[in-house]
């Protein structure tokens, strides 16, 4: 399947959603009470990760599938702080408005850390249940937003950034879209804006090395290899022509130049080949 194929298989239903926590055995408890309870007010509770944290407001992600942004401000500050991206959760909350109101979170501290992906962009169109986001690329990605709760304002030709994971069929499952580029900040006032991402290497940098191995996962900015030891490595593809990465699909055998990049844990290409 070409890289355009994989972008455009978003999950676009609650359902589909829900169909892949469940392929990943879900998280640890589940969803404690219905999570149309906590929809609907009243004091409820979910598990779920924490996809965004700053300042009084949390973007969380539930295991059935459902982003909700809420409102932190009533939690101890040291409690806030605690919170990072990436931590599986427990959120008791209430409300019944766009933004609910914690009322506590508690951290797994066995839990395991769930990674979200970012891709910067622009708005192209906002409908009441869809969003059509357009990457850098120049991908469009039809967004559907009936499980996500209280995005910020968003209009045609906004700068944005889409974050998103990586389902079990390589498909891409968004799950949430932040006002301003990552890599240029917030633009939208009042917002919750967005974290600037670290600047993006160079494949120029000295210290050019080769590597082969076996494509396991595409995104939109680069590839998963497992090499030939059985070590697996990030490669970030973001300065390569389109035309490389859609030319690639997961299974394929390739060979990637360019540059390691220790700090971020990946390797930066200047150039990839698909093995014959």
């Amino acid at each position: 399947m070409k890289a355009i194929g994989i972008l455009t298989a978003l999950l676009l239903t609650a359902g589909a959603a829900a169909a892949q926590e469940r392929d990943r055995g879900g998280g640890i408890g589940g969803v404690l009470d219905t999570i149309g309870g906590l929809l609907g007010g009243g004091l409820n509770k979910a598990h779920g990760t924490v996809v965004l944290a700053r300042d009084n407001t949390v973007v969380f992600r539930t295991d059935d599938g459902r982003t909700l942004r809420v409102d932190t401000a009533s939690l101890d500050a040291d409690a806030r702080g605690r919170l990072q991206a990436g931590q599986a959760a427990t959120l008791s909350a209430r409300g019944s408005g766009d933004v609910l109101t914690a009322t506590d979170i508690q951290i797994d501290q066995a839990g395991s850390q769930r990674t979200f992906q970012r891709v910067s962009g622009t708005v192209q169109e906002r409908t009441q249940d869809r969003i059509l986001f357009r990457t850098r690329e120049g991908l469009t990605l039809p967004v559907a937003t009936s499980s996500i709760r209280g995005l910020p304002a968003l209009k045609a030709n906004d700068p944005a950034t889409l974050i998103y994971e990586q389902g079990p069929r390589q498909e891409l499952v968004a799950v949430w879209i932040e006002p301003g580029d990552a890599a240029g900040g917030a633009t939208s006032p009042g917002s919750l804006g967005s974290t600037a991402s670290d600047p993006m290497p160079s494949a120029s940098l000295p210290d050019r090395r080769t590597v082969r191995g076996t494509v396991e996962s595409i995104d939109t900015t680069g590839l998963t290899l497992q090499l030939r030891d059985g070590r697996r490595m990030e490669v970030d593809a973001s300065g390569l022509d389109r035309s490389a990465l859609s030319a690639v699909r997961p299974g394929d055998r390739v060979t990637v130049t360019g540059t390691p990049d220790a700090a971020q844990g990946r390797f930066v290409a200047a150039s990839l080949t698909r093995a014959p």
